[in-house]
């Protein structure tokens, strides 16, 4: 996924997608908008997605994503919409 540096939306939602976030999905820099919720994703946010600073929609809820929220997530100036809901996020 790395190869897709000008990829700029990715809308994967209300799939069956199972597995971890790719760490190295923090390589698409021009990436807006990312759609992975109500899927089956497990495991926790990377911290590499601190580098996606084009962000403005990271949706990811109703997964099975665990852990903290990555403190590099502070890090998305561009972000407005943030939607975590329905996981095992603490």
């Amino acid at each position: 996924m790395s190869k897709l540096s000008q990829l700029k939306y990715v809308r994967l939602y209300n799939n069956i997608i199972s597995g971890t976030i790719p760490s190295d999905m923090g390589k698409l820099s021009q990436l807006y908008n990312l759609w992975l919720n109500n899927n089956a994703i497990s495991g926790t946010i990377p911290p590499e997605t601190g580098k996606l600073s084009q962000l403005n929609i990271l949706s990811l809820n109703t997964n099975s994503i665990s852990g903290t929220i990555p403190s590099e997530t502070g890090k998305l100036s561009q972000l407005t919409c943030l939607q975590l809901y329905n996981n095992n996020i603490s």
